[in-house]
């Protein structure tokens, strides 16, 4: 079987994609990576559970350094100015949360304590779903692919 100039074999699951479906990789001779984005997002996944130990001391030894400190504050400030009626809902929500004019309820999905409001319509900001942090990022679809296939535990 002769495979088009735009076509790939992956290695991992033996299925012949597009080259947009592999990660650049400039050491390979074609330009990219032997696993698709799919195999790779799964490898990923799975040494982050085996080592999630070391992944967590890793991140927070990270997070201290100044680069990584003024990252976030930009980031922060973009975020804020390009959706500022969600930074207005998440503020809204805040304060009356703190002055008891909201209450906190568990997760409507899995009755987890821990929850985050989630906003359906962010004109209506003390409208919300009370979700934990797993079913929130399911949600807005922030979850990598692997996350959803083998849950975190």
């Amino acid at each position: 079987m002769e495979l088009r100039s735009n076509m790939k074999k992956c290695f991992k699951c033996g299925k012949i994609k597009s080259l947009s479906e592999f990660y650049r990789h400039s050491k390979m001779k074609d330009g990219h990576l032997n696993k698709c984005k799919e195999c790779a997002k799964i490898d990923v996944a799975a040494n982050y559970r085996k080592n999630r130990e070391h992944f967590i001391e890793y991140d927070r030894y990270r997070n201290v350094s100044e680069n990584r400190k003024v990252a976030r504050l930009q980031y922060q400030n973009t975020r804020r100015t390009s959706s500022p009626e969600k930074y207005r809902a998440y503020c809204m929500v805040n304060y009356a949360v703190r002055h008891g004019r909201l209450i906190k309820k568990p997760c409507v999905i899995c009755g987890k304590p821990k929850t985050e409001a989630h906003h359906e319509d962010y004109n209506r900001p003390l409208d919300v779903v009370w979700l934990c942090r797993e079913h929130h990022v399911l949600i807005h679809g922030k979850v990598p692919f692997a996350f959803k296939v083998v849950p975190i535990r």
